[in-house]
């Protein structure tokens, strides 16, 4: 028998009770729509991608942490001068996890563009339910560097997402060199 499903299962039970202490910290500090940022998102997404051994799912959770989500928590941790212990654990046991999956299947080529309609997705979803002074996912206040450059509302979208998917590009040429792809469909023999 074949105990890689109950290993991926096993992955997405530990990356699910990572989430649920990291949610329980964000309850009792009061920030519990932080839970809305990309990285713990991706982590979601991640736990159903594991538990259905969906390598899309797994890769564009895995991007999204590695390319995106980890340097700017790295940043915002080191501008803060503190982190939590949850914190440090949602953000390095899914990757890891990821990473471990991704290991056996390859990284698919949609992973990029499926972290970054993720993210997407997520901007109008933090506008709406999260408070501005959280700034859940850059959706209250835009980030100066770019505005100076592109001030008019769509200009900074294109060039913000851009950029993301730049981002998410770079991290998938480089993971993919350790990682593989996964092996191409044969064509059917009608």
């Amino acid at each position: 028998m074949d105990p890689t499903p109950r290993l991926d299962r096993r992955l997405a039970l530990l990356v699910l009770l990572t989430m649920l202490f990291h949610a329980a910290a964000k309850a009792r500090l009061g920030t519990l729509p932080e839970l809305l940022w990309g990285c713990n998102v991706a982590s979601f997404l991640l736990v159903l991608g594991l538990w259905v051994r969906e390598a899309r799912l797994v890769g564009a959770a895995f991007l999204w942490h590695l390319a995106v989500g980890e340097p700017a928590y790295a940043v915002g941790a080191l501008q803060a001068g503190h982190t939590g212990w949850t914190s440090v654990l949602a953000h390095s046991v899914p990757a890891v996890a990821a990473f471990h999956f991704l290991r056996r299947t390859g990284l698919p080529r949609s992973a990029p563009f499926l972290a970054l309609a993720m993210f997407l997705a997520l901007v109008p979803l933090s506008h709406a339910l999260t408070p501005p002074g959280l700034n859940v996912n850059m959706a209250h206040q835009r980030l100066d560097f770019l505005t100076r450059h592109y001030p008019g509302n769509w200009d900074y979208r294109v060039a913000f997402s851009a950029g993301l998917l730049g981002l998410l590009l770079l991290g998938d040429a480089l993971s993919a060199r350790f990682l593989g792809r996964p092996p191409a469909l044969s064509p059917s023999a009608d």
